[in-house]
């Protein structure tokens, strides 16, 4: 199935002139925030079309309500090997700006609505690209 989504976010993205410039995870476990195979397979097959891919994953732990601190953590591709960026370096040009954003997205329940690929795989209606909370963001941008 991983495939396939991949496939066809692949297309839609260069119909749409968009790149797919990273991956990211949030695992099963709180306490396990690391890259598995998954995760550092699907972010080396990203870099071979883009250079400065990034592996995102969420920090289950920090996750929370309030988006109080980063809950994430940035991965780049050094020496064919999927390094941890250091965390004292401010990887988000404006972290209040999307904190002020994830806050209002979480405040208005719009993961209700998210479509992810195994929900289009079940009925194609459903959207993957989920326009509305796509136009939600660039409404509080």
């Amino acid at each position: 199935m991983l495939e396939v989504a991949l496939t066809l976010i692949d297309s839609w993205c260069k119909e749409n002139s968009y790149v797919i410039a990273g991956y990211y995870q949030a695992n099963e476990r709180v306490k396990d925030a690391s890259p598995n195979q998954v995760a550092e397979k699907v972010a080396s097959r990203i870099a071979e079309g883009f250079n400065d891919t990034a592996l995102i994953m969420v920090d289950n732990a920090k996750f929370s309500m309030e988006c109080l601190e980063p809950a994430i953590h940035v991965y780049e591709l050094h020496e064919n090997k999927w390094r941890c960026k250091d965390p004292h370096i401010d990887f988000c040009e404006d972290w209040t700006e999307a904190q002020r954003i994830a806050a209002s997205l979480l405040d208005s329940k719009s993961y209700e609505t998210l479509v992810d690929f195994d929900n289009h795989l079940d009925d194609i209606r459903n959207d993957w690209t989920n326009p509305e909370i796509n136009k939600a963001v660039l409404h509080l941008c």
